[in-house]
């Protein structure tokens, strides 16, 4: 089961949830639930690259 890092809110209402991925200290999975619909993406995002994708949006 993946363990919730945080949740951050992006432009237009969208929000952005990172999960941890038990066992791998360097891998996140992104949710982003906009419009009451999700999209997720795989959980072998590095911990830089979740920092850039902030950087982006917030």
């Amino acid at each position: 089961m993946k363990t919730l890092v945080g949740t951050y809110e992006l432009p237009d209402g969208a929000r952005l949830r990172v999960l941890a991925h038990p066992g791998d200290s360097d891998a996140y999975g992104l949710e982003i639930t906009s419009d009451g619909s999700t999209v997720r993406y795989d959980s072998g995002h590095s911990a830089r690259e979740v920092r850039a994708f902030l950087g982006l949006f917030t």
